[in-house]
Order: C-alpha cells, then structure tokens, then sequence
C-alpha cells in the first residue's frame, strides 16, 4: 500500500463498486484525479478481470470484489500493527543523573543507550518527577511532553585481511579500537574474529545476534563495533540493512601492514 498508483486502484475499484458512474469523468471528479489516469486505471482493472462495463455502467467483477475484500483486509490488518506501535506513553522510568525531588522538572535525554533525567527543561522531552530518587536510581517521570532526540550511532565494521590465520599479528587500527574501549558494543562474526577480539578487547564480544544488535544499539546512540571476515561480510551488510532503514556504518577494511601482537602472545 506504499504506491500512490496501488491507493488509486483501489479507490478506483471501490468507487465503481459502491456508485453508479456511466462516465470516467465523473470517477475522476470523486478522485481529485484526471481523466487519463482514470482511463489507465480502467484499462489496467480490466485487463486484470476486476471491472467490466455492464448497460452502460462501470462495475466491478466478483474476481474485482474478492480483490477488493482482500486488500483492504490486509490493509486493516496492517494500519491495527502501526496503531499499536503508537501507543501513548504518559509516564516513564528513566535514570536519575542527579538527586531529584517530587515534581522537580527536568530534561529526558539518551546517553550511552539510557533515558537519563537531569533538572530544567533544556530538552525537547521534558516532564515532571512523580517520586524522589537518588543520582544512579530509577525515576518515575510523568506530564511528559516532546519526543525524545535520538542521534543515531555509526556502526564501525572491522574486515580481517583476507586469508588472516589466527597466528598473525594483530593490525594496529583493530588493537587500538579493541583496547580504546570506547564502544558500547563489541560483535564478533565468526571465530576468528572472535579469537581476534577475545585477546583485546576489556570485555566479551556478543558471538549470536550481532547485526540486530548493532542496529538496536546505533538507534539509541550506542556506538558499535563489529569484526568480520572478509567472507562473511555481505552476509553482515545484509544484514544491517535489512530490514530499512539501515544504520549508519564505517567500513574499515584491515591490511596486513602496521600490526602488533597481544601481550604475551607467540
């Protein structure tokens, strides 16, 4: 139901359906659109078997009505799914960044992937505090109003060198990411980039589900950082932008110049 063109079919074959109309014009007239391209839409709704020209009268087919009752089955079905994923929201748990007091105002703003209150109404999404709450506790919030600013994150993607064996070194740019530790995300595509990540990186890298997790994490700001193999690659970018849209992400392709070794490796 994206295409303006499959709206106007539709709205085409229910109007012949519900009134009797023995011109285009006067279809066109009830559409807001020309007459050619009612014309067409008459032509392609024939062809198809939907319409039919009886007396003197444009009306549908049962093969048009059938058509009719599916689409707009489909269509209901699908406006339920985004009805429910607009479901107002008038109050909320967020983290407390400082000391607050009941009905204190303050600012909602995403930091590090978390909905995090401070005093004052500086931000877009503001509210009210509905139970005091220590800095580092959850707080409820409510009288909420604005949406809440989100920044997306780029994704930075690591492609081992082709034909990389674990008993290489590691490159410098991947070592100095790994130990920077400056991501909220670490993923690893496969083992080898598993092993490689194990040996460097402060904390375990996810092994299953990396690419929707990415994604998550780049919506809410949280920067991540995958290593891949070469080899599975298009697999990964797949992935990532499927389904749109996608996040943002930095191919880095890695050589086999400047590398470095773990401490107390071979």
């Amino acid at each position: 139901m994206r295409s303006p063109g499959r709206v106007s079919e539709l709205l085409f074959l229910y109007e012949t359906a519900t009134r009797r109309h023995g011109r285009l014009r006067s279809i066109a007239q009830v559409l807001g659109l020309s007459v050619q391209a009612v014309s067409l839409l008459y032509r392609d709704a024939r062809a198809r078997g939907w319409v039919e020209e009886v007396d003197g009268t444009y009306r549908p087919t049962l093969r048009g009505v059938e058509h009719l009752h599916s689409a707009f089955g489909n269509l209901s079905l699908d406006l339920e799914a985004r009805r429910r994923n607009l479901a107002i929201i008038r109050q909320c748990w967020a983290l407390a960044g400082e000391d607050l007091a009941k009905g204190d105002p303050v600012s909602l703003n995403m930091e590090g992937g978390l909905l995090l209150a401070t005093k004052g109404r500086r931000s877009p999404s503001r509210g009210r505090v509905l139970k005091p709450a220590r800095r580092g506790e959850l707080v409820e919030v409510g009288e909420l109003q604005g949406v809440v600013s989100l920044e997306p994150c780029p994704v930075e993607i690591y492609v081992l060198p082709e034909s990389w064996s674990p008993h290489d070194p590691i490159p410098l740019p991947l070592s100095h990411a790994l130990r920077a530790g400056t991501h909220g995300l670490l993923v690893a595509e496969g083992l080898e980039a598993y092993h490689v990540m194990q040996r460097f990186a402060r904390t375990p890298p996810l092994r299953f589900g990396g690419a929707a997790a990415a994604r998550d994490a780049s919506q809410v700001g949280v920067p991540a950082l995958v290593v891949v193999t070469r080899e599975r690659l298009p697999s990964l970018l797949r992935r990532l932008e499927e389904p749109p849209p996608a996040p943002p992400f930095l191919l880095r392709t890695l050589g086999r110049g400047r590398s470095r070794r773990p401490k107390g490796g071979p």
